[in-house]
């Protein structure tokens, strides 16, 4: 099996602390020392276990809020493919169970990273962010949705979509701010109001495709 691009997955270096490896880093196959990111065994191509990392680390990104969608559909797409069912057609009951551990593995982490709200509640989770902080309900998120209540037709209602779209613009901007700034008690508070606009967002489509 060839080398797979580390930023991906490792395939993978030998362990060296201390030239042992811990229990969970061997291979289950032929107990040759891995790190811990290893997903495969460089020495007999084995798929391992999947390994407690975060989600940047398993999809290869860095662990921040302003995530490059290009890359993180790409380095998805890869993953998928690496541990995609027909891959694994060939091999034993473990290793095809192991390569749907991973993936399941790889789509929650792709789920949570290419949605903001989620992103950032995930970094906030990884971050030594303030456990409870009381968030004043937005004025604005307010009227709109007073005004989506109200909205007769599909003109109102897209007026309503278009300002609560700008309004989750904004918010990505303030929140990619307040992570650049390590400041995680100002972007739980921004990311409440992303929250707000992206579900009056929501509620505005489903009103509209009801139309």
């Amino acid at each position: 099996m060839n080398r797979i691009n580390a930023n991906v997955t490792e395939f993978a270096p030998r362990s060296t602390v201390s030239g042992h490896a811990s229990p969970n880093c061997a291979c289950w196959i032929c107990q040759t020392n891995l790190s811990a990111r290893a997903a495969f065994c460089h020495d007999c191509g084995t798929i391992q276990a999947v390994r407690n990392v975060d989600h940047f680390t398993r999809l290869g990104l860095e662990t921040r809020f302003d995530v490059d969608r290009d890359q993180l559909e790409q380095r998805y797409t890869a993953l998928a493919r690496i541990y995609h069912a027909e891959r694994f057609g060939s091999k034993g009951p473990r290793q095809k169970q192991l390569a749907s551990d991973h993936l399941v593995a790889v789509e929650e982490a792709y789920a949570d990273l290419r949605c903001p709200v989620r992103r950032a509640q995930y970094l906030l989770s990884l971050m030594d962010a303030p456990a409870e902080i009381e968030v004043q309900s937005d004025g604005e998120s307010a009227v709109l949705r007073e005004e989506l209540t109200s909205a007769a037709d599909a003109p109102a209602i897209d007026r309503v979509a278009f300002k609560a779209s700008h309004g989750v613009e904004i918010a990505i901007r303030e929140l990619s701010a307040a992570f650049r700034q390590q400041s995680y008690a100002e972007a739980v508070v921004v990311l409440a109001r992303l929250a707000e606009f992206e579900d009056i967002a929501a509620s505005a489509r489903a009103r509209r495709s009801a139309i």
